[in-house]
């Protein structure tokens, strides 16, 4: 079904690759205007030519840092100078450190904390007037399988501690906004990725290779940035206008098979130095 966002504004934060890319060529495939974000200047700026390319209509302010409250405040009022009053905020962008908690530090853990859950507050915080005049909105936050309790890995691996508790963070978040937010017609959701192939995770999958984690898997198979994106298209349209309040894992049934069994050592060691080293970021 084409044209499910015709109409709509739609503002995307990191969209210079990965899972915000993907979201915001799909967005425009469905005919919504898309404002998107990032720190990283010439990616962002990539994605706005494929959009157009392909005959979408994109614009984007980079760099943001969607910590700095003010920088927000003023991707905000770009949006709306561009295009009007928006319809639909998706909160993609995430970044963090990892580490055990015996070698994490006070400043890992509050970088993490400030870009996965943090910015997520500022954007609906300072979305909300716009919101509010047109009497309704789509919110939708990016959790993860790893913020589940009984998700089993990666959700659980070692290094993985201050992640895990930010995206759990998100996840109670997106269900006390759907409440909160409610009688201003927002609807609120969360998508939970598994283990998804984008710049951020490639050199993971490379390095250990793709059998450890389809193994766990009941669709054998690692998710795409596109899988991502065409559920946001979903619950960004008004086919799934009486849903709020949900978390939707995306992850080829990784939850729902608790990983077939024990958690994988070579998962646990590849997240452990990924998580460690590289840091994560959607």
């Amino acid at each position: 079904m084409a044209n499910r966002l015709t109409g709509k504004v739609a503002l995307m934060t990191g969209t210079a690759g990965g899972q915000g890319r993907a979201a915001a060529l799909a967005f425009a495939r469905e005919s919504a205007k898309v404002v998107g974000c990032d720190l990283k200047e010439g990616p962002a700026q990539e994605t706005v030519e494929m959009v157009r390319a392909g005959g979408g209509n994109m614009v984007s302010m980079q760099p943001v840092d969607l910590s700095d409250e003010k920088q927000v405040k003023n991707w905000l009022d770009f949006a709306v100078a561009k295009f009007g009053d928006f319809d639909i905020l998706y909160n993609n962008a995430s970044g963090g450190r990892g580490g055990t908690i015996e070698n994490l530090s006070r400043m890992d853990w509050d970088y993490d904390l400030t870009n996965e859950v943090t910015i997520i507050f500022l954007a609906v915080k300072h979305a909300l007037p716009v919101f509010k005049r047109k009497a309704g909105g789509v919110i939708i936050n990016t959790g993860s399988i790893a913020g589940m309790v009984g998700a089993g890995m990666p959700g659980n691996c070692p290094g993985n501690l201050v992640h895990n508790v930010a995206k759990g963070a998100v996840l109670r978040m997106t269900v006390h906004l759907a409440v909160e937010l409610a009688p201003y017609n927002i609807r609120v959701n969360a998508i939970s990725p598994g283990v998804i192939d984008t710049p951020a995770t490639h050199g993971l999958l490379v390095a250990g290779g793709e059998k450890p984690f389809t193994d766990c898997l009941l669709i054998k198979r690692i998710g795409t940035p596109e899988d991502i994106a065409e559920a946001a298209v979903y619950l960004a349209s008004d086919e799934a206008s009486y849903i709020t309040g949900i978390n939707l894992p995306v992850d080829g049934g990784w939850t729902a098979s608790g990983g077939l069994g024990q958690p994988n050592p070579d998962i646990a060691g590849l997240f452990a130095v990924a998580m460690g080293k590289l840091g994560k970021s959607t």
